[in-house]
């Protein structure tokens, strides 16, 4: 396996980050997205794993974690 430079670590880095939105914003409006294989946007290795991980770590993360409510986050402890 060859080392990947900053640049190629840094692109790698949001590859994941679009595949993790992507399930957010489809986790958030409808659920747990059924339809990853139609949102990948990538259809060459190592882009489409990268960005299939950070896809399943959104809805892992979703699953088991903390809920981000957009709108709420901003609010302070007791705010209604």
């Amino acid at each position: 396996m060859s080392r990947l430079s900053p640049e190629e670590l840094f692109q790698h880095s949001r590859i994941f980050a679009q595949g993790w939105n992507a399930a957010r914003t489809w986790s958030l409006r409808t659920g747990p997205a059924a339809v990853k294989a139609m949102t990948n946007p990538y259809t060459s290795e190592p882009q489409r794993s990268r960005w299939d991980e950070g896809y399943a770590g959104a809805l892992e993360s979703y699953r088991t974690g903390l809920k981000f409510v957009p709108g709420q986050a901003s609010r302070g402890p007791g705010a209604k």
